[in-house]
């Protein structure tokens, strides 16, 4: 259904531009203002990236058509304690609720305790996110707790809800 390869700024802007600018998709993100992002702020944030020694980003890659769907990413690693933030965003609407995001962390969650060797990965999310809950939770992800106002973003506070698990933790069934 899809793959992930590390991210080509030059060749996956165009691509990731398509759905950062879309506020539907980029609604749950709170690194997203109302502001469009430019090309060149995001070939910049992209670069830097990819350059990055505590973070790794993919392309979601359909693997029927080759196009660019989303991204999935590991960021914050911190390597002396082998731990990192996930990341998920699959920016064609039309695949939303398709299972495209659990195949994505799945893979995601394989390169990071397999690739990368780290012990745990992490995540955050909205506290009304419901969907992310059910994904997380699905994926053998432990709810640690709720993050009271944690973030501000588009004029008001959030509860964020964290996740985790750990490298010798089972994967909940399919």
């Amino acid at each position: 259904m899809i793959a992930l390869r590390p991210i080509d700024p030059e060749q996956d802007v165009d691509a990731v531009l398509g759905w950062i600018n879309d506020p539907e998709v980029t609604r749950n993100f709170a690194a997203f203002s109302e502001a469009p992002v430019t090309r060149d702020a995001e070939l910049a944030f992209l670069g830097g990236v990819a350059a990055s020694p505590t973070d790794r980003l993919y392309a979601v890659v359909e693997s029927a058509t080759g196009a660019v769907i989303g991204t999935a990413g590991i960021h914050k690693i911190y390597w002396p304690a082998r731990n990192g933030r996930i990341g998920l965003m699959i920016g064609r609407r039309d695949l939303h609720g398709r299972g495209i995001g659990t195949a994505a962390l799945r893979a995601l969650v394989a390169v990071g305790f397999g690739d990368l060797g780290l012990h745990k990965l992490w995540a955050v999310h909205y506290a009304d996110n419901q969907r992310m809950a059910h994904l997380f939770g699905k994926l053998g992800f432990t709810r640690e707790g709720l993050l009271r106002d944690e973030y501000f973003h588009r004029g008001a506070f959030h509860d964020m809800v964290r996740w985790s698990r750990l490298a010798g933790e089972a994967q909940a069934p399919r």
